[in-house]
């Protein structure tokens, strides 16, 4: 009888598994064909971050938000030591059946039913297909005030926006470093 429960269990544990990946993921016949479709740019544009798939490379970018939002830049200021935040890694497999790019280093890239991404299972931050190019940086010249209000309050939702992208951004140079240590990945930053 245990060994029957366990057999019932792992089925059941499988069959959960075959939904969620059916129901909440975009699934391909091939691995060529999921390489194919997966081609171009996704960003998240309220973030100023995107991800670039370019066979099979892949380039996050966390793009200076002084450099690209306006209203950012007037009220606290264009930073121009500022760079944009770029990670390079590649694809190691192209996981068709169960919608999922497997990366050297930036973890699971999962494809949703929209065919948008996600990296991990986060949820709240969904990379979506565009077929816009990046912003262009703005030029400090048409602002109004360059430095910025030296004493203005940042709402509560910006600050914990900056600190969300902030942690995410710590998470990934630890990995990327840990990558690098270990010989996997070429990063620039």
């Amino acid at each position: 009888m245990a060994v029957a429960f366990v057999v019932l269990v792992a089925a059941i544990a499988f069959l959960i598994n075959f939904i969620i990946v059916h129901v909440e993921r975009t699934t391909f016949k091939s691995e060529e064909e999921m390489r194919k479709a997966m081609q171009g740019r996704f960003a998240i544009e309220r973030d100023y971050e995107d991800i670039v798939i370019e066979g099979d490379d892949i380039v996050l970018t966390y793009l200076a938000y002084s450099h690209y939002n306006r209203d950012y830049a007037e009220r606290y200021g264009y930073n121009y030591d500022e760079q944009d935040s770029v990670y390079e890694d590649r694809v190691v497999k192209w996981d068709y059946r169960n919608g999922v790019i497997k990366t050297a280093w930036m973890g699971d890239i999962i494809v949703d039913k929209n065919g948008n991404i996600r990296r991990g299972d986060e949820y709240y931050f969904t990379f979506y297909k565009t077929d816009k190019p990046r912003p262009e940086p703005i030029d400090p010249a048409t602002l109004k005030n360059v430095e910025g209000d030296v004493n203005a309050d940042i709402p509560e939702e910006d600050e914990e926006a900056f600190e969300e992208i902030h942690e995410d951004l710590e998470a990934l140079q630890d990995a990327a470093e840990d990558a690098e240590m270990t010989g996997e990945s070429d990063v620039e930053s």
